[in-house]
């Protein structure tokens, strides 16, 4: 999957946990037993125009650089920003390609871990500069 990286915001990474039931589970495990393209993550945020400049900051400087290693060391497939001041009020979205599910818990995981580790304080430092937050996780079935 080749997908340009769009503009490289400083950002919010908000964590990516829910809660997730028995039935749920087993559909996705079998679902991972098939081959499929991957798993695709998009997390949308509504946030306010005035902060995009220590969004972009805070991507560029503390999470482009976790990401990019997780690239480099084959967790992650790829990763991007899709950020717009026209259409629908989610306006700085992340998303994060995988080969499943499984890798994606796997990556999150490590991710938060370097996150902590690097950059104390992280998360408090940007979690009030968008007001809404929602994820969503997909499986790929066609890619070209």
């Amino acid at each position: 999957m080749k997908v340009v990286k769009a503009v490289i915001s400083k950002g919010v990474v908000f964590l990516l946990l829910g809660l997730v039931t028995a039935s749920p589970l087993a559909a996705q495990e079998e679902e991972e037993e098939a081959p499929q393209p991957g798993t695709l993550v998009f997390s949308q945020n509504k946030c306010p125009y005035e902060n995009f400049p220590e969004i972009n900051a805070a991507t560029d400087s503390v999470f482009a650089p976790v990401l990019d290693e997780l690239l480099a060391e084959g967790k992650l497939l790829g990763w991007g920003i899709l950020t717009h001041s026209w259409g629908d009020e989610w306006n700085w979205n992340i998303w994060y390609s995988v080969e499943s599910h499984r890798a994606f818990l796997d990556f999150w995981s490590e991710y938060i871990q370097r996150l902590n580790e690097s950059y104390p304080g992280w998360y408090q430092q940007f979690v009030g500069l968008c007001t809404d937050h929602k994820d969503n996780i997909y499986s790929v079935r066609i890619a070209h």
